[in-house]
């Protein structure tokens, strides 16, 4: 009979090579779109032989839905759902809460927005996946609570889906366009002061919060100043 403790290296080094094919292939999706993407790319990138991505998914398309399923059920454990239930987010500080945990969440994976901005600007059966089993139920999530915050006047009052727009937006867009901040502002948006800067300024904005500039805020160069 097979040696059961000799199996588990084995299969635990199996589990790894597919977890870090999952994020090579996320980044070269996000960086290439579905259609540029090449599972052999992705292989050599990963480490790993591509006859190991068609045992362990198959298809680029099967991959492409395992690597977003990972990047949805990765943005909800760093969101702090437990058990699928969402976290608290009623109080006024649950939900500031709520914020700075997606503003991190989207520092430390801009990969998911520039996902979920190609298959938006495409269209079809993909984003149509993702909307009905991640997007849909995420949002109804937090609906709620925007709601309430919204009518007792802790957020804008306007049109929910632009409100939601508005939030996503703001929470991912510096960090999308890191390299971008960084050739015009000469600022790290990936660094710890920088996304703590873009916290101190999406909560002064959505929720009315003191503005403060607080000493460890990135400088900024002299021509913004002036």
């Amino acid at each position: 009979m097979p040696d059961k403790k000799a199996r588990k290296p084995v299969q635990a080094r199996a589990e790894a090579t597919k977890a870090r094919i999952l994020e090579v292939a996320r980044y070269h999706f996000a960086e290439r779109g579905f259609d540029a993407a090449n599972t052999r790319d992705i292989a050599n990138d990963a480490e790993a032989s591509h006859a190991m991505i068609r045992y362990h998914f198959g298809t680029k398309d099967n991959l492409w839905r395992e690597a977003v399923a990972d990047m949805f059920e990765r943005l909800r454990a760093e969101l702090g759902f437990q058990n699928g239930a969402p976290p608290e987010m009623d109080t006024i500080d649950g939900y500031r809460e709520f914020l700075r945990r997606y503003i991190y969440y989207c520092a430390k994976h801009p990969e998911h927005a520039r996902i979920m901005i190609s298959e938006s600007v495409r269209g079809g059966e993909r984003l149509h996946w993702m909307v009905e089993n991640f997007i849909q139920p995420g949002h109804a999530a937090y609906a709620g609570p925007t709601r309430k915050h919204m009518e007792e006047g802790r957020l804008p009052f306007a049109w929910h889906p632009s409100l939601i727009f508005m939030i996503t937006s703001i929470c991912q867009m510096p960090f999308v366009l890191a390299a971008e901040a960084r050739e015009l502002y000469g600022v790290d948006m990936l660094s710890a002061p920088a996304i703590e800067a873009h916290i101190d300024s999406v909560f002064a904005f959505l929720l009315r919060d003191p503005s403060r500039k607080r000493a460890d805020w990135p400088v900024t160069p002299d021509w913004l100043n002036k």
